[in-house]
C-alpha cells in the first residue's frame, strides 16, 4: 500500500467508518495495536475539529501515505458553497490532543477556520520490510 484516499460527509456518524478504514492502514503499515489506536483517537479529535469550524463543510477527504519510514494521515475539509460567517474557532485544545498522539502534526487554516490537519507516525523498520 502507498495510498489510500477516502471522502467521507462532514457528519459524525461518518467517523466510525474513518476510524474502521484507519485501523486497516494501521495494520498494513506495520503499526502496533496501541499507534493505531492513538492514530484513530487523533484522527477523531481532528475530524471534529474540521466539522466544528463557523464555515460549514460538505466533505471531508482523508489521504494515507505510507513510506520504508512513516504514515502519513491528512484530513483536509471541503466547505458548502453557501456564504457564511468567517470567525475561525480556536483550534488549540485538538492541537494538544492531536500532538500527544501523533509524532507530528501541522493544522492548516485561513482566516475563515482549519480546513487541513496533516499527522505523521513513524513505521517499525522490520514489519515494513516484509511486503
Amino acid at each position: 500500500m502507498n495510498e489510500l484516499v477516502l471522502t467521507l460527509p462532514a457528519k459524525g456518524e461518518w467517523t466510525l467508518a474513518l476510524r474502521s478504514t484507519l485501523s486497516a492502514v494501521g495494520a498494513l503499515a506495520g503499526l502496533s495495536l496501541d499507534m493505531i489506536d492513538d492514530l484513530r483517537i487523533a484522527a477523531d479529535e481532528a475530524f471534529d475539529l474540521l466539522t466544528h469550524q463557523p464555515r460549514k463543510l460538505a466533505s471531508v477527504r482523508m489521504t494515507c501515505r505510507a513510506t520504508p519510514s512513516e504514515l502519513q494521515v491528512q484530513l483536509e475539509g471541503f466547505r458548502t458553497h453557501t456564504t457564511q460567517q468567517c470567525v475561525p474557532a480556536d483550534a488549540e485544545t485538538a492541537r494538544l490532543v492531536i500532538g500527544t498522539l501523533v509524532t507530528e502534526m501541522h493544522l492548516e487554516g485561513d482566516s475563515c477556520g482549519i480546513h487541513s490537519v496533516y499527522m505523521t507516525l513513524p513505521v517499525a523498520e522490520k514489519v515494513h520490510g516484509r511486503g
